[in-house]
Formats: C-alpha cells, sequence, structure tokens
C-alpha cells in the first residue's frame, strides 16, 4: 500500500511539472492560431476589394441591398469597416459620433476605425477589467473618445448611455455583447442612432424570431447558443423604427439603419441573410447540448 501510494504521488508530481511545461506551449500556440486568422481576414477582405475593382467595369454596379462587395476590413473583426463607410456615405454623416458596447481592449471593433483613422468622438464600453483597462490606455490621450468598464444590462444601459455623455442621435451603434444583445438594443430609450450594427446568431432560422432568454449575468460559453436570428432582430428593430440592410459575408453582423434613411438601400426581400461562415471556413461554433439549448420567442 505504501508503495503504491507513494508511485501515484510521484505520478501526480510527474503529471504536475508535465502540465506546468505545456501550459506556455497551449497558450502559444491558441495565440498563434488567434494571429493567423486575423491575417487570414485582413488578406481575404483585401482580395476581395481587388476583386470587385477588377470586375467593375463589366457591369453596373447599382446602389442597390447588397452591401457585400462594399465590405473591408482595416480595424473591424470582418468587412464591418467598409460597410459602415457605405452606409454613411449614401445617408451622409451626422454627428460623426459613435457608441460601442463589448470594445475588447480597442484593437479590433466596428467603431475603432471611426475613432483611431477619423477623430470621430465617441463611447466605448468593456465588461471584462483587464480588457477595459487596455482600452482606457489606449484612448487616455484622446479627448474625443470616452471608456468605461461595464457589464452593460436591460436594467442599466440608458443609465450607462446617460453617464457616457451619449447624444441622442449618434451616427453608429454597434453591440457586441455575446448573448443579451437583442434585449439590451430593445431596453435602449435614450438614443436613437442612424445605424446599428449587432452581432446574430446565423445559425439559427432566419424566418423565426428566437432568442437566448435574458440572463442578466450571461457569460458565452464557446458554444453556438447565443444571440438572437435575424428574424429576431428585425422584430425589435420595426418596434424601434429601423431596417435590416445587410448581413456580413462571414454571418456574424448584422446592419440596420433608421426608417428615414432606408429608401436609400433598395428591396429589403434582397437583403442577403448569411449562414455560419467564421473566419471566412463556412463552419459556425460548436453544438451546444441540445437539452440545454433553450430560445424563447421574440415578439
Amino acid at each position: 500500500m505504501r508503495i503504491s501510494t507513494a508511485v501515484a504521488r510521484a505520478l501526480d508530481a510527474l503529471a504536475a511539472r508535465l502540465a506546468s511545461r505545456l501550459e506556455p506551449a497551449r497558450a502559444e500556440t491558441v495565440a498563434l492560431r488567434q494571429e493567423m486568422l486575423a491575417l487570414r481576414r485582413q488578406a481575404f477582405y483585401a482580395a476581395a476589394a481587388e476583386l470587385v475593382r477588377r470586375h467593375a467595369g463589366e457591369c453596373a454596379l447599382p446602389a442597390g441591398p447588397d452591401l457585400t462587395r462594399f465590405e473591408l476590413r482595416a480595424c473591424s473583426q470582418n468587412g464591418e469597416d467598409g460597410v459602415i463607410a457605405e452606409i454613411l456615405r449614401r445617408a451622409g454623416a451626422g454627428a460623426c459620433e459613435f457608441i460601442e458596447f463589448g470594445a475588447g481592449a480597442g484593437l479590433e471593433g466596428s467603431c475603432v476605425a471611426l475613432a483611431d483613422l477619423l477623430g470621430w468622438r465617441g463611447l466605448f464600453m468593456e465588461a471584462d477589467a483587464e480588457q477595459a483597462q487596455a482600452l482606457a490606455g489606449k484612448y487616455r490621450g484622446n479627448e474625443g473618445v470616452r471608456t468605461r468598464q461595464a457589464r452593460v444590462t436591460v436594467e442599466n444601459v440608458d443609465e450607462l448611455l446617460a453617464a457616457g455623455g451619449a447624444s441622442e442621435q449618434p451616427d453608429v451603434l454597434s453591440i457586441d455583447i455575446d448573448g443579451n444583445d437583442i434585449w439590451v438594443w430593445r431596453a435602449i430609450t435614450r438614443v436613437q442612432p442612424r445605424v446599428v450594427v449587432i452581432e446574430y446568431n446565423a445559425g439559427l432560422d432566419h424566418d423565426r424570431p428566437l432568442a437566448v432568454p435574458y440572463d442578466p449575468d450571461r457569460e458565452w460559453g464557446g458554444t453556438d447558443w447565443f444571440g438572437a436570428s435575424l428574424a429576431a432582430l428585425e422584430v425589435v428593430g420595426g418596434e424601434k423604427g429601423y431596417r435590416l440592410v445587410h448581413t456580413d459575408v462571414t454571418g456574424v453582423n448584422a446592419f440596420f439603419v433608421r426608417d428615414d434613411l432606408a429608401h436609400l438601400f433598395g428591396d429589403i426581400e434582397r437583403v442577403p441573410r448569411r449562414s455560419p461562415n467564421y473566419f471566412g471556413y463556412g463552419s459556425g461554433h460548436p453544438k451546444h447540448p441540445a437539452d440545454s439549448a433553450r430560445y424563447v420567442e421574440v415578439g
């Protein structure tokens, strides 16, 4: 018994040493994979823009409802930079002001280019303490950009907007908080942005208004159980006076404009509705266990 116990302890100690040595390698592998995906996205959007340019002489490119050819990535996660630029080209800029929920460290986001490249004023919010600290550090010297560490919820969103000095009609509102996006958008009464960029769940039926139940403490578990369907977002958009004008080629973001701008974007029935194509690989997140992936109907 003493021998087996000693052997077990020795094996446990050996396993612990091996794990401690392997952990940095695992972390490095994850970091390298993320860097590879970022480079792949950058190359894809650069190539896509060049391809559109080469085809431009072959047929007319009317100002229609499909904004895919305008997708371009400089500071955004996917093609949001180019789509926002085209929407604002058609609609014109107003106050040159943005709001972004879920801004991370400010390295990539739907409104980062507006702040960093165009000098817009705005408000970034991030729940994670470490990321929010990095975000604040990045914009510490920029008087036009305000940052806040906060978990945005249905209960506090208007209060946070007031405390952050948001104007009533910013140009762009971006919501990417990995779960409660639709509920937070629905709860906003203090601001009426001209453009809304919001994450959706492209794996859900586009014709069914489904969303995860509201939970103010929700944390995304890395599976396909998150967010809301396009149909659900269109329900809320309709309630608030917005119309869907685009979904990006990766099936991550939906773009809405205020009803008074909708005539600039053509027939809503021709707006592309994408399935998951994350990182351009034609697939989505891992499946969530079916017995706990509960959705509610939005209406």
